[in-house]
């Protein structure tokens, strides 16, 4: 006489299906994940821009010209901005994009700047993923 045992077992092709899903799902969260960080990034660059242009204009009130000098290049441009946003105690003193580069930024006359970041752009070719105002091309 023969006995039958039932056992409670998961075969194979279930747990490879399971396995198989938790993949995609897990592929799911963490590509929507990095669509959720490079907005929160873009959308704090484009703050900290607001708020520099802010600065400019508060600073071109109480002096009567933007910080920088338009005959000078963007490095002494962006260190006289710099310079200024440190003594007035301001926050964003470090002057760093959200990927750690530096923010552009140019003083064509007394009166006009432009700032900008390239967002992540290291070879600064997309322009039309440039967050700000860039300067125009030459």
């Amino acid at each position: 006489m023969r006995r039958t045992e039932s056992r409670a077992a998961f075969t194979l092709v279930e747990l490879l299906a399971v396995v198989a899903i938790i993949a995609i799902l897990a592929a799911l969260v963490l590509g929507l994940a990095g669509v959720a960080q490079r907005n929160s990034a873009r959308k704090r660059a484009e703050s900290q821009i607001a708020q520099l242009q802010a600065f400019v204009e508060e600073y071109q009130t109480k002096y009567g010209k933007i910080p920088g000098d338009p005959s000078k290049n963007e490095a002494e441009n962006l260190k006289a901005l710099s310079n200024a946003l440190v003594n007035a105690k301001h926050a964003l003193t470090n002057l760093l994009d959200p990927w750690d580069d530096p923010y552009h930024y140019k003083a064509a006359s007394k009166f006009t700047c432009y700032i900008w970041s390239t967002a992540g752009n290291a070879d600064e070719t997309n322009r039309t993923a440039w967050i700000g105002t860039p300067m125009p091309k030459d």
